[in-house]
């Protein structure tokens, strides 16, 4: 129940946009000894991270399904673009909670015109428009499309943090549509910019 009614909170402070120009991402990268096995050797992009609202995030390096896009249209109830090829996407776990709720990350070169936040490099967003976009070849030159999300409560990222669970790093964004499979341990070994 609590990640439920944490889900609606985190949804409705998703629509208000931010954007910046020069902002590090900032990265979670799960330790080598994570007790829960669905964050093993995961990547972390951060949403927000804060005392009073807890933290949200995504996962980038979990890729779980190959799908056609006319699949993925029917399963999120929408309708087909005209002239749509035939192609196929990846789907990446992004968290445990709301595991149907799609998200994107894509590059700079694609303009959303709604989104959760936004920089030189890359936007984070919600919106299906982009979907429509990359079934007509006309999306962005790279993209992360992801089912759920993963939150935390108040003070329990920082808890776990403290106890050696996770490790907080500021990097470019340069990895973040990397499909290397070594993702999570170059993370580990990288050093803060």
């Amino acid at each position: 129940m609590k990640y439920f009614i944490l889900f609606f909170i985190l949804f409705f402070s998703f629509h208000q946009n931010t954007w910046s120009k020069n902002v590090s991402t900032e990265f979670l990268i799960a330790k080598p000894h994570m007790q829960d096995s669905r964050f093993q050797e995961t990547v972390i992009i951060m949403l927000y991270h804060n005392q009073k609202k807890g933290a949200a995030g995504l996962v980038i390096n979990k890729p779980f399904k190959t799908i056609s896009l006319n699949q993925l249209f029917i399963n999120n109830n929408l309708n087909f673009p005209k002239n749509m090829g035939k192609k196929e996407v990846t789907l990446y776990w992004g968290g445990p909670v709301n595991p149907k709720q799609i998200f994107f990350i894509h590059s700079s070169d694609y303009k959303s015109k709604k989104f959760i936040s936004s920089n030189k490099d890359f936007t984070v967003t919600q919106s299906s428009e982009i979907l429509f976009d990359i079934a007509k070849n006309k999306g962005p030159k790279k993209y992360v499309i992801l089912l759920g999300i993963a939150v935390w409560e108040s003070g329990q990222l920082d808890f776990e943090i403290k106890q050696g669970s996770w490790r907080k790093i500021k990097s470019s964004y340069s990895m973040l549509f990397n499909k290397d499979s070594e993702i999570w341990k170059q993370f580990l070994h990288s050093q803060d910019i």
